[in-house]
């Protein structure tokens, strides 16, 4: 049996950790117990664990050979830049595509 809707369960909602209430993309500022018509259960939690992109994942980031293992990711964007610089660092940019496959040296 699925819990209650409230918006404190529901994907669209984030917990404001000032006075308690809940941030919904649909209704602005709500209350934890509030429902609404548009609402969506968070994913179980085995599911929530999402990867933070970085710009190694990226399409346009080229890598270059490395000769250690804690080089593996330098290399630089083919968009923007022409300095070299660690991939897993640095965060995405709007232009951001995913890989559609991981290179394999």
């Amino acid at each position: 049996m699925r819990p209650k809707r409230t918006c404190s369960n529901c994907l669209k909602g984030t917990f404001i950790n000032i006075n308690g209430d809940i941030l919904c993309i649909e209704k602005g500022v709500v209350s934890p117990d509030y429902t609404c018509s548009k609402h969506r259960y968070l994913p179980a939690l085995k599911s929530i664990k999402r990867k933070i992109n970085t710009c190694e994942d990226c399409e346009y980031f080229i890598m270059f050979d490395a000769k250690s293992i804690e080089d593996k990711s330098i290399g630089k964007c083919q968009l923007f830049t022409v300095r070299e610089y660690d991939g897993r660092k640095k965060k995405t940019c709007s232009k951001f595509v995913k890989r559609s496959k991981k290179e394999v040296s």
